[in-house]
């Protein structure tokens, strides 16, 4: 099965406007200076392993996938031959990090993937720990080089990500005692359920589809209590609980979530669209607020008016999401949403300059940069770079498969 609506290869977009302005500003004034400005994002790669260990937030695995992405994803609608050189050296750089064992995160090798790292703000005699977001971060690696992939044919970038799938596989496949659900912070560490399920595209490599579809079965497994450890996604949308009342019903978990949309499109089983569609629903009808936001205070609350932070990131994934709703069933009220959040949203978050953003765009139109109201993320090397800033370019070249698609078969 394929999906009913997909992206023209070889598109070439002709913009205009305001719209150019910001895709100018942002490429010259962030996507091309980061790196170095921000040196950290690929350093902290380099020195994971060097003591004394950086002092870093549980998410900071993240960045250089999201940059990534983001600059790929404007490079889809500029085809700005600068920023292609640039990314290209940039990608070099980060698979050289890469670990023998397929490992690209920013922790130490005792700590990798079991979703703790050492909490550097004490002493080592008193080592404590913290919780990491790791197998998410190697999500957003994985995925923003599987979109550099597509754009290059680059065997070395594609050999990294199946590299990155394979070590998954070895620490998680067919596990009892410890599953990709135990490392904890759930609604992040379960996403590469769906860089599997692209990659199984990619590949036709049925031990992806595998490790993914052990996953799924994950997102219901409960504790010693019988609480949810993940958000049973599957189980609670098709009996039809509105989101805000899973069990994890952060704006994160619409990650793992776009993985239910490739499974349809992988088995054919309805069960997966339908529960990614109640989800989709669910949002615009409880959780969507009037500019096209997602989230209140990070997560779902039922409550379009909720006063609490609508943080860009939330809304840059429902976009995400909204754009596999709109491949999976070419509704136009869809797009109608897509356009919504564009236009109040997405617009109202970049600065001119393109050189910050906000962490929430709230209702009564007032912005703040990112670096005001989460500049705890800041650290030495990387003092601009936090989930929002890296994050928020990538949301533009949503735009356009929304706007120019073609019909598929079914």
């Amino acid at each position: 099965m394929n999906p009913i609506l997909n992206r023209p290869t070889k598109t070439n977009y002709n913009l205009k406007g305001t719209l150019t302005d910001y895709l100018h500003a942002i490429t010259n004034h962030w996507l091309l200076t980061t790196p170095e400005a921000n040196p950290a994002i690929l350093d902290m790669f380099a020195d994971r392993d060097r003591k004394p260990f950086r002092d870093q937030v549980p998410w900071a695995g993240e960045f250089a996938g999201k940059y990534l992405t983001s600059a790929v994803q404007i490079l889809r609608l500029t085809n700005d031959p600068i920023l292609k050189k640039y990314i290209q050296r940039f990608v070099t750089k980060l698979i050289s990090h890469q670990d023998s064992d397929g490992y690209l995160g920013p922790w130490p090798e005792r700590y990798r993937l079991v979703g703790k790292a050492p909490n550097v703000k004490h002493s080592p005699i008193e080592e404590r720990t913290h919780p990491t977001w790791d197998a998410w971060g190697h999500y957003h690696a994985m995925l923003g080089l599987i979109l550099w992939y597509e754009d290059t044919r680059d065997k070395a970038v594609l050999k990294s990500v199946e590299k990155m799938a394979e070590l998954l596989i070895k620490k998680f496949k067919g596990k009892k005692k410890f599953r990709l659900v135990d490392t904890g912070s759930t609604e992040m560490n379960m996403a590469p359920v769906h860089v599997l399920c692209i990659l199984f595209r990619l590949t036709k490599k049925k031990p992806y589809l595998d490790l993914a579809l052990q996953f799924v079965d994950e997102f219901s497994a409960t504790d010693e209590h019988g609480e949810f450890l993940c958000g049973d996604y599957v189980n609670q949308a098709l009996s039809d609980t509105p989101f805000f009342k899973t069990p994890k019903p952060r704006w994160e978990s619409l990650h793992p979530i776009m993985a239910l949309a490739e499974l349809y499109w992988i088995t054919g089983q309805e069960k997966y669209s339908k529960a990614f569609q109640q989800i989709w629903w669910s949002i615009v009808e409880l959780d969507r607020h009037n500019n096209g936001g997602f989230s209140s205070g990070e997560q779902a609350q039922g409550n379009p008016y909720h006063q609490g932070a609508i943080e860009t990131c939330c809304t840059i994934a429902w976009v995400a999401l909204s754009i596999e709703m709109l491949k999976l069933t070419g509704n136009p009220i869809v797009a109608d949403e897509i356009e919504l959040s564009t236009l109040n949203s997405i617009l109202g978050l970049h600065s001119k300059s393109g050189r910050w953003v906000t962490y929430n765009t709230p209702m009564d139109g007032v912005r703040r940069a990112s670096a005001h109201d989460i500049v705890f993320q800041a650290r030495e090397g990387s003092s601009e770079l936090n989930c929002c800033s890296v994050n928020v370019a990538s949301v533009w070249f949503l735009i356009g498969p929304s706007c120019v698609v073609k019909r598929g078969s079914t």
